[in-house]
């Protein structure tokens, strides 16, 4: 351990500073308390205020008399600038370990500075990896290169660190378990999906914080980079992101938390789930990953909790979004018993949203299914529900091309005792081609990537190039030998289908129904070009049907895209754009007659 003179950047500390933990007699201050009285150093003084708006936190170690240092230090008008002080007769190693824990911090981001070299080998053998030095490191501390934290005129991370000494204080007076303690403090945690608004507080708590970060994906140290990285990332309609505020009785924390799950085949992966050490031990990891309904997570690293352990239900905390979240004129209070969405894509970047709106989520989405990509968005697999079901020659047909008999099941037609929302979309319907079975009469769509709206009968060449394994080719050679191309849904084959799916549907039951998008990104801003014909053919025939449906709500996503940019391709939309078609649904549903369900959960 280096105690020598030391100038700035020649004993680089082990990270970036986040905290300085002050001796105070020879140290602070010139002299001892105790023994004489002290001169107080005012540089000293104004050496802690710049940390703080650097956003750097201080606190105290010392073997003191507590009433008389805060006294002194009330009456200088800084203590409300120390956090945590720790001041007592007791051994500095053991105090310095306890303060670590209480705050969440690393040692290797926390600088210890006393006048003793016993009491800095003492703090080093305690808490491996914590800083030390020698008061002569003062008179430079602010040019260290790793003290330079970040712009923090307003002191935000002072005062929400002083929010959560205030709490730790009456939680000791009390005297009640933790639990306890939290299930009395109020504690609500507010969700904002806007994430593109604070990009700066997203990238530093992915990349600064350690503790409470369970998959430690960093962004490039340059914050310019950073946010391009992140914004990029955002920008995908597979990826699901927010910002987490808490607040409890004893004030507000700020954005304290940050995910960010890719989806892959309506699947979702956490990229990134981290937490400021502010919120340690109130549990709010815990409550946002089952609010996330449990996706996978492979924790990295050493970290202080795990939330994927369901021994503890969180249920003391409330949750609300983020005023900016819910459009003008709608219900943030808007809940269902459940929703269920049946579709593709489309709406699995909408679920995201609402499952913040809904006890029970029932998602039939498109997935990969044996060997080929199951497209639920297509009436046909509804049909043999509202028809019926399938002979066991169809069950043998449609086995013979890779479908299960539980694939022409649904629960949209159950029964419905609770406050339901139903969300739908059939694009598939538009560019997915029928295929019947010669002998049973099943029609089938049948379809594999880069097959669109092609006869895969009649086209040799297509059929080698977009089968990828055995399995596909033999199923293909079962769709030539056995069934006949039927084509695409023609307007009015739409029209008798929508008509029969939403006469089977619970009339008192909203139905949320999304229409497919009929101008690419490519001719967005050239309006006398003819929109995509199958699109329009299906959006002509759902208005044509829905319109004798008090129930039923057409959202169109080109009443929420402002520009060729706000688009991938003619079906998929960045994410910004869902978040604004969910918002409009909530609007419309306030609207809507029906959606006035007697509510037996929730008043």
């Amino acid at each position: 351990m280096a105690l020598a003179q030391e100038k700035p950047g020649t004993l680089p500390f082990a990270e970036d500073i986040r905290l300085v933990i002050w001796d105070l007699d020879e140290t602070f201050w010139d002299g001892t308390l105790t023994e004489g009285g002290i001169s107080y150093r005012f540089d000293h003084h104004q050496l802690v205020i710049d940390l703080a708006n650097r956003g750097i936190l201080s606190t105290i170690c010392s073997k003191n008399d507590h009433s008389v240092v805060e006294n002194e230090l009330r009456n200088r008008g800084l203590w409300d600038h120390f956090i945590f002080p720790s001041i007592d007769w007791t051994p500095k190693g053991p105090r310095i370990t306890a303060m670590l824990a209480q705050l969440g911090l690393r040692a290797s981001s926390v600088l210890f500075i006393d006048d003793n070299p016993m009491n800095l080998a003492q703090a080093s053998h305690f808490n491996l990896g914590l800083n030390v030095r020698l008061p002569s490191v003062i008179a430079g501390l602010l040019d260290e290169p790793q003290v330079l934290g970040k712009p923090d005129p307003d002191m935000e991370r002072l005062k929400q660190y002083k929010v959560k000494e205030r709490k730790a204080q009456v939680e000791q007076l009390v005297g009640v378990d933790a639990i306890a303690f939290l299930r009395q403090s109020n504690v609500q945690v507010c969700i904002d999906y806007n994430v593109e608004a604070h990009l700066d507080r997203a990238v530093e708590l992915i990349n600064r914080t350690n503790q409470l970060n369970f998959t430690k994906s960093r962004l490039p140290e340059d914050m310019t980079t950073a946010k391009q990285e992140l914004s990029a990332l955002l920008a995908r309609n597979t990826t699901d992101a927010a910002l987490i505020k808490v607040r409890d009785d004893f004030g507000d924390y700020g954005y304290v938390g940050f995910y960010l799950t890719e989806r892959m085949h309506n699947v979702r992966r956490l990229k990134h789930f981290c937490f400021s050490c502010r919120t340690l031990n109130m549990y709010i990891e815990h409550w946002v990953y089952a609010h996330l309904d449990r996706p996978p997570l492979q924790i990295e690293g050493e970290v202080l909790t795990d939330p994927t352990c369901d021994q503890i239900d969180v249920n003391w905390i409330t949750s609300s979004l983020i005023d900016t979240q819910i459009a003008e004129g709608a219900s943030p209070d808007c809940h269902f018993d459940r929703i269920i969405a049946r579709g593709g894509c489309d709406l699995a970047s909408l679920m995201h949203y609402f499952s913040y709106h809904a006890d029970q989520m029932i998602e039939e989405f498109n997935l990969p299914k044996c060997g080929q990509i199951f497209r639920r968005d297509h009436t046909s697999f509804l049909m043999a529900a509202i028809e019926g079901g399938l002979t066991d020659a169809q069950r043998d047909a449609a086995r013979s091309i890779g479908y299960q008999e539980e694939d022409f099941k649904t629960e949209l037609f159950d029964p419905v005792k609770d406050k339901t929302l139903i969300l739908l979309s059939f694009w598939a319907d538009a560019d997915i081609p029928e295929y019947r079975h010669r002998q049973s009469k099943l029609r089938t769509p049948y379809w594999l990537t880069g097959a669109q709206n092609h006869d895969l009968i009649a086209k040799h060449e297509l059929r080698a190039a977009v089968a990828t394994t055995d399995l596909q080719r033999n199923r293909l050679k079962t769709l030539c030998s056995d069934f006949d191309h039927f084509g695409l849904l023609d307007q009015s084959e739409m029209q008798r289908r929508y008509e029969k799916i939403f006469s089977k549907l619970p009339q008192d039951t909203p139905c949320v129904v999304l229409l497919a998008n009929e101008r690419g990104p490519l001719h967005y801003h050239a309006p006398s070009r003819p929109g995509h014909p199958h699109h329009k053919r299906l959006n002509e025939a759902l208005c044509l049907v829905a319109q004798k449906y008090s129930s039923v709500i057409l959202v169109d996503p080109a009443d929420h895209i402002r520009g060729a940019n706000d688009m991938i391709d003619l079906n998929h939309f960045k994410r910004p754009v869902y978040h604004r078609i969910y918002q409009d649904i909530l609007t419309r549903l306030r609207d809507l007659p029906v959606g006035k369900q007697k509510d037996k959960k929730h008043g």
